[in-house]
């Protein structure tokens, strides 16, 4: 249930940056890493009940989903990181690295249905 409430913050998020309007929004633009802790599948799932939930489900989301990128402290080189802890695929080394990219987890932009 951790991302039907992550559903509700990040609809409340973009109605306060809406001035509190969801009427006009059509698409909710995510980005959430590889290694954000997410289940992108049930996130997904629980959007659509949360929105109805909140009168709100004409609105779509879109996600893009980065790669967990490190640089190893040791060798100095970047590599993916799939899992947390896992070793540096050039040297070896294990845990001695920084997280470049993979924790996102914001609400990039949204979109207004267009008037015509």
């Amino acid at each position: 249930m951790h991302e039907f409430s992550l559903c509700e913050g990040i609809i409340h998020q973009v109605s306060r940056a809406n001035n509190n309007n969801l009427e006009n929004v059509e698409q909710i633009n995510l980005e959430i890493g590889k290694l954000a802790g997410v289940d992108l599948n049930s996130l997904l799932f629980w959007f659509p009940v949360v929105a109805e939930k909140l009168n709100c489900k004409h609105i779509k989301l879109n996600v893009v989903e980065p790669l967990g990128i490190a640089n190893c402290k040791n060798c100095t080189k970047d590599f993916e990181l799939v899992n947390l802890y896992d070793q540096c695929p050039h040297c070896n080394s294990f845990g001695n690295y920084e997280i470049k990219q993979g924790r996102e987890l914001l609400v990039k932009s949204f979109n207004l249905i267009s008037k015509q």
